[in-house]
């Protein structure tokens, strides 16, 4: 007998690994070896920049001034040489991914939330609300993102709590429209007529039967857009319009780098390899979960 109960046991807990869709999904994502190393890559940087702050000090390592080091090449002892005050543009640049990353992905999360709001009640609830909305939207989408961010960083103070609210606001209604298109998909379900039919409210119909459908996609746009907002963080402080320099943002950097090009050009080659290869890498992870979530790869 409890040969026989461990041996349907362990049945049971093969079903039920068979049956976990996370187990599915990360087993999929594991058969595209780009986007996993992808993601290795983008895991290193993430624990560098977090660790940027306990192996250097702010002040004596990344904004302070040593003139007898300044506009070295690289070498060993510093491996992306030195810039145009002598400071070590390899820690600038590993400093610097801790206001990239934040900013990439603290836009994208904000704005996913608000995305999911309005795109998600537009489309459950529909009529004038969606019609009103939506056109709100459509008039957002219609002004050049970065012409509409500079505005907004103008009004709202340079800085990077001007710099998330001004892209976060460029950003929902992109959010919003997507949301909306994979959840009008999913509204008119049998399972949802069932559900409002037995008396469920519409806040726990919306959260509990149609997001989680609708998760999937929705990770792997944010996941794509997080490049986007690290591109438009550059471009912002690369007009002197974001992060403020002496501190190291990868964009800030690229600024002071452009009138020292001919002499020194290790001073925007690697703040911009930092720049395409972290989004380069969120893109190929959003490429790899994009094939994993899909039915048709299970």
């Amino acid at each position: 007998m409890t040969k026989h109960r461990h041996k349907r046991q362990d049945r049971l807990g093969e079903m039920a690994g068979r049956t976990n869709p996370v187990a599915d999904v990360w087993r999929n994502f594991r058969h595209h070896p780009v986007s996993m190393a992808a993601m290795i890559v983008l895991v290193a940087m993430i624990i560098m920049a977090i660790a940027a702050g306990f192996i250097w000090d702010y002040e004596t390592d990344v904004v302070a001034i040593h003139a007898a080091d300044r506009l070295q090449p690289p070498s060993a002892a510093h491996w992306f040489g030195t810039d145009d005050f002598g400071r070590d543009v390899f820690i600038r640049v590993m400093y610097g991914a801790r206001y990239s990353l934040f900013i990439g992905i603290v836009t994208s999360a904000v704005s996913m939330v608000f995305g999911i709001v309005i795109g998600a009640s537009c489309a459950y609830f529909g009529g004038a609300y969606d019609a009103v909305i939506m056109r709100i939207m459509d008039a957002i989408v219609c002004i050049p993102s970065m012409l509409l961010m500079l505005a907004l960083v103008a009004v709202l103070g340079k800085g990077m709590k001007g710099m998330i609210i001004a892209m976060t606001f460029v950003s929902v209604p992109g959010y919003a429209r997507i949301i909306r298109s994979i959840v009008l998909g999913v509204v008119h379900q049998e399972y949802i007529e069932a559900a409002l039919a037995s008396g469920t409210s519409h806040v726990e119909i919306i959260r509990r039967h149609i997001l989680p459908n609708c998760f999937g996609p929705i990770l792997v746009d944010v996941l794509m857009s997080v490049s986007g907002c690290i591109m438009s963080a550059s471009s912002l402080s690369f007009l002197s319009m974001g992060i403020q320099v002496p501190a190291p943002e990868w964009g800030a950097m690229l600024s002071g780098a452009t009138k020292l090009m001919q002499l020194s050009p290790h001073l925007a080659i690697f703040p911009g390899l930092a720049i395409l290869l972290t989004s380069l890498c969120f893109n190929l992870i959003g490429d790899g979960l994009t094939d994993a979530l899909d039915p048709k790869s299970r």
